[in-house]
């Protein structure tokens, strides 16, 4: 449920309308599961729907108009912006894919650890005025990004202790940043209740995330309509049968079956 709440979501501030939506929905996923050669070409005719899709809606937005964040960016593009015709695809992507995927395991895994803490769970459900406490407490324990992207060295420095020199590749691990404990106290520890809470989930910088409010809401209405519906939602596999989806980059967990409780 919470992929589906998640997917709708960031589908329909891409202009993915119903039942456009469920097919934006699954272009995303296949673009998720990229685990080997198979995955790859599942990827591949994915991103050629995608691309067909988002090009007709860009069409029909230069032609008539409309509301939605693609109608705005062909605004700007008619208004003399910057931007070719196939970085408004890449844009898109970018939005429909990072805005779908990491919020839904940022759901997943928090709604793994309240079922796994009870006590958790009841804290949280006692007030849910603390839902926005507990998403930036999960945000930085799961770090469902674990890496930036690739950066290159623009000239000799030394970080760290390390040496590196012009045009060395380097990555920021922002799960490892998320638990050093110069940053916060005894960050091995779920606390929802920590403050301060200096993690980097969503960046920092130029390269801070676009949708950070968005993910933030997504996340506490999720949890709250979850467990008010279903208060004593329970996992219906046994622990250690709950497994990792294997992404490099991403902490997922590949299924969540859950069960209502008594």
């Amino acid at each position: 449920m919470p992929e589906y709440c998640r997917s709708r979501s960031s589908a329909s501030c891409s202009a993915c309308r119903r039942p456009t939506g469920r097919k934006c929905i699954v272009w995303a996923n296949t673009v998720a599961r990229l685990t080997g050669p198979v995955g790859v070409l599942r990827m591949i005719r994915g991103l050629w729907w995608m691309k067909r899709y988002l090009e007709e809606r860009l069409r029909l937005a230069r032609e008539h108009g409309g509301e939605g964040l693609i109608a705005d960016l062909v605004r700007v593009e008619m208004e003399g912006g910057r931007i070719s015709a196939d970085e408004m695809v890449s844009m898109l992507f970018l939005l429909l894919g990072a805005g779908s995927e990491t919020t839904t395991h940022l759901i997943s895994g928090s709604v793994y650890e309240l079922i796994r803490n009870p006590a958790l769970r009841d804290w949280l459900e006692e007030d849910w005025s603390r839902a926005g406490l507990a998403i930036e407490e999960f945000l930085r324990f799961l770090s469902a990004v674990q890496v930036t992207k690739p950066r290159f060295v623009r000239e000799g420095t030394e970080l760290g202790g390390v040496r590196l020199k012009k045009g060395d590749k380097i990555m920021a691990m922002l799960a490892a940043a998320n638990m050093d404990p110069q940053a916060n106290e005894h960050p091995e520890r779920l606390d929802l209740e920590r403050r301060p809470n200096r993690h980097i989930s969503f960046g920092t910088g130029i390269h801070f995330c676009l949708g950070h409010q968005l993910a933030r809401i997504e996340g506490m209405c999720a949890l709250q309509a979850l467990f008010t519906r279903w208060p004593r939602l329970r996992l219906a596999v046994a622990p250690d049968q709950i497994r990792l989806r294997k992404r490099p980059g991403l902490r997922s967990i590949e299924k969540l079956p859950v069960v209502e409780g008594r």
